[in-house]
């Protein structure tokens, strides 16, 4: 009867029974999914190897590279235009301006230069705040710039650049 008491008494300690399955089983996942990666990983290799070959082994066609502008093609600064705009009264412009020209088509470049300025000038004058504000204004300004160099220089300058525009 003492031993049965002793028994009862004093129970030996037992582990959880869940605790050593849970570590094997993230131990194997672990195992596994590092094992898939490094599968991955080398197929992955393997491919861009071969792509990185038959790059290096074929010659690029490589073309001409395209100019935007010929060589017969100069670029000039003209000077900047300050000028005061027709309303609101007090209101000024700056514009600071390029111009893409065809240098066989234009014998005098200062001359030139001189004549824009003037067009420009003459040409912002008439132009009201209104006109210079909202989302497409600025596209709108240099579109009309545009066709008043075209004009005035007899299709010899084939852009005004727009550099700087200051409304104040």
């Amino acid at each position: 009867m003492d031993e049965e008491i002793e028994e009862d008494a004093a129970p030996e300690p037992q582990e959880k029974p869940g605790k050593m399955g849970f570590i094997l089983a993230l131990v194997a996942i672990t195992l596994l999914g590092g094992g898939a990666g490094a599968g991955f990983g080398l197929m992955q290799v393997n491919q861009i190897a071969s792509v990185a070959t038959k790059r290096a082994n074929t010659t690029p066609t490589k073309a001409d590279a395209a100019l935007a502008w010929d060589e017969n093609t100069g670029l000039e600064r003209l000077k900047p235009v300050i000028v005061n705009l027709a309303n609101p009264v007090g209101t000024r412009v700056r514009l600071d301006t390029a111009m893409v020209f065809d240098r066989e088509a234009v014998d005098d470049v200062k001359h030139l230069k001189a004549v824009l300025s003037e067009d420009l000038l003459a040409f912002l004058r008439t132009v009201t705040m209104s006109e210079l504000t909202g989302a497409s204004a600025f596209n709108h300004l240099r579109d009309d710039l545009n066709e008043r160099v075209e004009i005035a220089s007899s299709g010899a300058v084939k852009e005004l650049i727009i550099e700087t525009m200051v409304l104040q």
